[in-house]
């Protein structure tokens, strides 16, 4: 198993996940943004996965931002843009451009 897989596998399953509490939901934010921070360590296969992941929660956003509007105030946050998914209220509305890429040997695949 790589390094990363297991939690990339369980950002995976929360970005579907609208049966646990919204607390948990806004845990799952801070751990793509722990992702984020060791991007460039993960493998090829890695970063595939992630940005699977990362689609289906762009397309779960209006859904996710009614799960989690109860604890947590997305026009607040203060997280830069590239960190995307602390601003899934504009995703959802469709007013911030997002990027969802893995770049592999300087390509973008």
């Amino acid at each position: 198993m790589s390094t990363y897989k297991q939690e990339i596998e369980n950002y995976g399953q929360d970005v579907n996940d609208f049966e646990v509490s919204p607390f948990e939901s806004v845990r799952m934010l801070h751990d793509r943004s722990e992702l984020q921070k060791i991007y460039d360590e993960l493998t090829f296969q890695e970063k595939l996965e992630l940005a699977r992941h990362d689609l289906q929660l762009i397309q779960n956003a209006k859904k996710m931002v009614r799960h989690i509007g109860n604890v947590f105030d997305f026009s607040t946050s203060a997280k830069p843009r590239e960190e995307w998914w602390w601003h899934l209220d504009q995703i959802a509305d469709e007013n911030l451009p997002f990027g969802v890429t893995s770049y592999v040997r300087g390509k973008v695949i």
